[in-house]
């Protein structure tokens, strides 16, 4: 072996050497993380489209989607997992989830005159149970895919009508109620092992979450309280370890 290529061995073993300390079965071993991030409303209607009468006025009610009324916001999970195989891992996950509405969205007409919606805050708890399948997981990057299914607890929610043009309103409604949903969905992600037991990682994917039942309190505006269910993209920064 000539001096140059041994200087090449030499560096390619340098670059591999960290890799392979940070590599570490996954069969047998605990996964505690922190995860902290924001979800995005990607599909489905908070408020349905309705006719009907309000304060005594003809009125329609035009659909909102989720994305429309309630802004990302801080979300926070707890994860703790075990490896079952060399590339399997089971993860049980609690979280919570408080976002506020945007205030003042046009819902409609009444009488002809336009019709604005306040909804009240929103908050969630969480729990899922997901199979994370490593796509990669011999070396410090390990990458994943995981279908997850779980149950939210979510709190009640209030809306208020406003028609500025007549100077009425009708204020706290109860528009849907507190409720325990189901919620499904996949998870993309990946970890990167700063050690051989410390970690950071991203996760991301898809979640189907079931609309909580509605009050059905405006007899006049039937059906304004229907929800469909909607589809959320979560996305958090995880740090942890392995044991």
């Amino acid at each position: 072996m000539n001096v140059r290529g041994g200087r090449t061995a030499a560096v390619l073993l340098a670059l591999l050497a960290p890799a392979g300390a940070g590599a570490q079965d996954l069969k047998g071993s605990f996964t505690v993380a922190f995860q902290a991030g924001t979800q995005s409303e990607l599909a489905g209607d908070l408020l349905k489209g309705a006719s009907g009468s309000l304060l005594g006025k003809a009125t329609t009610i035009d659909s909102l989607r989720y994305r429309d009324v309630y802004n990302p916001d801080l979300r926070l999970q707890g994860l703790l997992g075990y490896g079952v195989g060399e590339r399997v891992e089971i993860v049980a996950r609690a979280g919570w989830y408080e976002t506020d509405a945007a205030q003042g969205l046009e819902a409609g007409t009444r009488d002809g005159a336009a019709v604005y919606a306040y909804f009240g805050s929103y908050e969630e708890v969480g729990f899922e149970v997901g199979l994370r399948y490593y796509i990669s997981a011999a070396g410090r990057l390990k990458s994943y895919v995981a279908p997850v299914a779980g149950a939210r607890f979510v709190s009640e929610v209030l809306v208020s009508f406003s028609v500025p043009d007549a100077g009425s309103a009708l204020l706290n409604l109860p528009f849907s109620q507190k409720d325990t949903v189901p919620v499904f969905g996949l998870d993309l992600g990946f970890t990167f092992d700063l050690s051989s037991k410390v970690f950071v990682g991203i996760d991301t994917g898809l979640r189907y979450q079931a609309a909580a039942d509605p009050f059905e309190g405006l007899e006049d505006l039937p059906g304004f309280e229907n929800s469909d269910g909607r589809w959320t993209a979560p996305v958090v920064a995880s740090i942890g370890v392995r044991f």
